[in-house]
């Protein structure tokens, strides 16, 4: 055998131990994270809150973006000039110093279009994390909700933890 021949059958058994390695290897499984479902959402802010969301306005479930198991549901509606947005929330205590601030957006058709506004800082109620905006202007293109784990009051988005569409 000459030297390439060598370099050749090496080369192959290389590869075989590999494909031998992949098929007989342990194989790990991985559980699906179970995200509960819109209905689950709501009975459970309903009930935290003691109160039942309308069926006839638009609604948004808020999932947890860190990886945790925080939740919630945004309401919208415009009616009689007035545009009302609610968004109840299953969220830690932040640490202090901390506070939850609310976002609507305008969904991204170019960068020029982009356009987002903080709706206030959560309050913390018996049943969980509520806020509550009120405005004459009505906002059906910003169809984003963001809520926020803030430091600094400054009108700047910190670390986003929900986030849901309409």
């Amino acid at each position: 055998m000459n030297r390439r021949e060598i370099l050749f059958v090496i080369g192959f058994l290389v590869i075989l131990a590999g494909v031998v390695y992949l098929i007989k290897r342990p194989k790990t499984k991985t559980e699906p994270i179970s995200t509960p479902d819109f209905s689950q959402v709501q009975q459970k802010l309903e009930k935290n809150f003691n109160l039942q969301i309308p069926e006839n306005i638009d609604k948004a479930q808020l999932k947890d973006v860190t990886g945790g198991n925080a939740s919630g549901i945004a309401t919208r509606k415009f009616e009689a000039g007035r545009f009302f947005h609610t968004v109840l929330a299953d969220l830690p205590d932040p640490a202090k110093g901390y506070f939850y601030e609310g976002w609507l957006v305008r969904a991204k058709q170019g960068d020029s279009d982009f356009d987002f506004f903080s709706t206030g800082r959560m309050k913390m109620t018996k049943g969980g994390w509520i806020l509550e905006y009120q405005s004459t202007k009505n906002y059906p293109d910003h169809k984003g909700v963001v809520i926020t784990l803030e430091k600094v009051a400054d009108k700047k988005p910190e670390k986003h933890i929900l986030e849901g569409n309409f």
